[in-house]
């Protein structure tokens, strides 16, 4: 191919700008779809108070898993990511077609975030602001990990062990926030490398689409082109190409012609190359050829880090009073990965913004009541529930569980029930046979206790008792 002339390379570039307003467009077409379909499930001014007016488009990012959104005030942020930020991603999904997590920045913070990289001969890259290396919170369970990450960053393709990089563990301990630090930090050390990061679905619909449109185009030879003369290549969630016959193919020989030209990659999945199912015996032996690292689950220590770092992201003091009692309280309940535990973070300091109310261990308790379940394993039963309430309340167990209607004991009878439901996993059959009662009488006592917590103060500070009791004693 010869090289590229100064009028070629000014022509492309016109041409690429033409592409990129066009691009432009067609993102805001598909929020202004998302307004649409947001619209028709909300009443309408509650639709223009909270997201019509004060949510502005900026852009998205396909690869991330981004949909950034600007928005008007401070107030504004805390209401709608508390209350719309899901039914907004649920409906980005929908018209986007792909699933997206929404970031919403205030008018000052949009400078903050670096814009697309355009490159000569690959459109634009989006890399997700949040997750740089140093945003990454280093523990036992991810030094290694991270290590390899940065060795890939500092010298992509230069060194045959860490190519491919593989990393692997299970859902939301890092492996797409480490991807994302590679790609940014690659090309703020190397800006003449192009660098492509997507998901294997992505992948795989790229290259369904150039199959559908080769019979009369260029659009395999095009597709071809795109993902084997990149400098570096960043797969998320490889284990996404199971069973896609067509797609093992095309990774396995965009694998060879990059490793043969001695370029970079890097791999992440939900488990070892070795045990990737619906993935070729040959493939799944190039995946494994350079370096594998995997993510354990953070240690309690590393868990408080990762929290005292969001809160300072957030902007909040450290010796802010309750902050550390209910960091250490969601360090301690929330074990299963990374992403829930910031989730948790959220919207504690959330609901506590929003209702005015100070960070305890019984409101955080009270504020992720769906997240942190206890049963049996956990050591609480409806009979601990009970003895708490009764106790509260000066009455005995024997009269919560009795027939008695008068507000003496259905009151503390109601609360226990609702307590039931909320602290534990039991269904509503399980817990009225446990209380000697029907279906719908747990049912309505639930929902009658529900509703009133919002209208009764005196309620709530009850409730949040209780609930303080419950998990110091169990």
């Amino acid at each position: 191919m010869s090289k590229l002339t100064v009028v070629d390379k000014f022509l492309l570039r016109g041409g690429q700008e033409r592409d990129i307003i066009l691009s432009m467009k067609k993102d805001v077409e598909l929020w202004e779809k998302t307004l649409a379909l947001l619209s028709e499930n909300m009443d309408i001014r509650e639709f223009a108070t909270w997201i019509e007016h004060p949510l502005s488009f900026l852009r998205w990012n396909k690869g991330a898993g981004v949909l950034l959104l600007e928005v008007s005030t401070e107030l504004a942020k805390d209401r709608i990511s508390f209350k719309y930020a899901a039914a907004i991603e649920e409906a980005a999904q929908t018209v986007f077609g792909v699933s997206l997590s929404v970031r919403f920045l205030l008018p000052g913070e949009r400078d903050t975030v670096k814009p697309p990289v355009i490159k000569d001969d690959d459109g634009g890259i989006i890399f997700n602001p949040v997750y740089t290396f140093d945003n990454f919170i280093v523990g036992p369970n991810n030094e290694f990990a991270r290590k390899a990450a940065q060795a890939v960053a500092t010298a992509p393709g230069k060194v045959n062990a860490y190519n491919p990089l593989f990393i692997y563990s299970a859902p939301g301990l890092g492996k797409t926030h480490l991807l994302n630090a590679i790609g940014s930090a690659i090309l703020e050390k190397f800006p003449d490398l192009s660098v492509l990061c997507i998901t294997a679905v992505q992948f795989t619909e790229d290259l369904v689409n150039a199959s559908f449109k080769s019979k009369n185009t260029n659009a395999f030879k095009e597709f071809k082109e795109k993902y084997r003369s990149v400098d570096v290549l960043l797969i998320d969630d490889i284990q996404m190409i199971s069973e896609r016959e067509k797609t093992n193919e095309e990774v396995f020989h965009t694998y060879n012609t990059l490793y043969t030209s001695g370029k970079q990659m890097v791999f992440t999945s939900d488990r070892p190359p070795k045990d990737l199912l619906g993935v070729h015996d040959r493939l799944k032996d190039r995946l494994g050829e350079g370096l594998q690292v995997d993510i354990q689950v953070p240690s309690y220590e590393t868990k408080m880090a990762i929290l005292k770092q969001k809160a300072m992201l957030e902007g909040l003091s450290e010796d802010m009073e309750g902050l550390a009692e209910i960091n250490s309280f969601i360090a301690e309940n929330i074990k299963s990965n990374v992403r829930e535990l910031v989730s948790a973070f959220n919207r504690v300091i959330a609901m506590a913004k929003l209702t005015d109310r100070p960070l305890t261990k019984a409101f955080a308790r009270e504020s992720l009541s769906d997240m942190i379940k206890f049963g049996a394993a956990g050591g609480l039963s409806p009979k601990d529930i009970k003895k708490v309430v009764a106790a509260h309340y000066e009455i005995t167990v024997t009269d919560i569980d009795s027939n008695d209607r008068t507000r003496t004991f259905a009151l503390p009878r109601q609360i226990a029930m609702y307590l039931c439901k909320e602290l534990t996993d039991l269904s509503y059959p399980k817990i009225a046979a446990l209380f000697n009662k029907d279906y719908s009488t747990v049912h309505h006592a639930v929902d009658k206790i529900r509703k009133n917590l919002g209208k009764d103060e005196q309620l709530k500070e009850v409730l949040d008792i209780l609930t303080g009791k419950i998990q110091d004693e169990y």
